[in-house]
């Protein structure tokens, strides 16, 4: 089974994501930045769910995973940004700024199994 790490800072969005996974993926969750640059180092993730706003404006989901990106092994670890950013423009910006693939929240969980199973399928 995948391995997914879900990098959310809100506890009940992460319990959420994990249980809309559950079936298909196994997976770790980081409360913050900082815990998920440790959990990546310590374990082989097929996928990333990334929030963007982790409560740290220093170590937003876009800087860590720049700083992912910047490991070696990691440079192609694929990535979902799933995010209350939902203006017209984000998806483009978070696109842009290396993710793979990018969810609003509320995420659909069809929506959510159909791009992971994509990304991994692709990678």
């Amino acid at each position: 089974m995948a391995l997914a790490l879900i990098v959310e800072d809100d506890h009940i969005n992460a319990f959420i994501t994990q249980k809309f996974i559950g079936d298909h993926f196994e997976s770790d969750i980081a409360p913050d930045g900082h815990t998920a640059l440790q959990k990546v180092t310590q374990k082989n993730y097929d996928i990333i769910l990334m929030d963007i706003n982790l409560g740290n404006e220093e170590l937003d989901g876009v800087e860590v995973l720049k700083q992912i990106r910047a490991m070696s092994g990691l440079e192609s670890i694929p990535s979902i940004a799933v995010t209350a950013y939902a203006l017209s423009n984000d998806r483009e910006r978070f696109l842009d700024q290396g993710f793979n693939q990018y969810l609003s929240k509320p995420i659909n969980k069809d929506e959510l199994l159909r791009e992971m199973h994509a990304l991994i399928k692709a990678n």
